[in-house]
């Protein structure tokens, strides 16, 4: 018998008082994840901080446009 043990994350981006910036609460400390944020058209920077990462777009980007993508990344954690 094989025993699988999957940890899900609820992720939620969450407003800041910049629109082109928001926020994820989460505890993970992984360069993996920041550079696959990075690697996201649309996405200017990436801010990880103790307890959270904040994402910024540009400008000219819809949030419609890569909140999907954004999603993927935390749903193969």
């Amino acid at each position: 018998m094989i025993f699988i043990l999957k940890l899900t994350i609820n992720m939620e981006l969450i407003d800041t008082p910049n629109p082109n910036a928001k926020k994820v609460e989460v505890v993970i400390n992984d360069d993996k994840i920041i550079k696959n944020l990075n690697d996201i058209k649309g996405v200017s920077s990436v801010f990880l901080g103790p307890s959270f990462i904040t994402i910024t777009k540009h400008e000219n980007t819809e949030w419609e446009l890569i909140t999907q993508d954004i999603t993927n990344i935390f749903d193969k954690l």
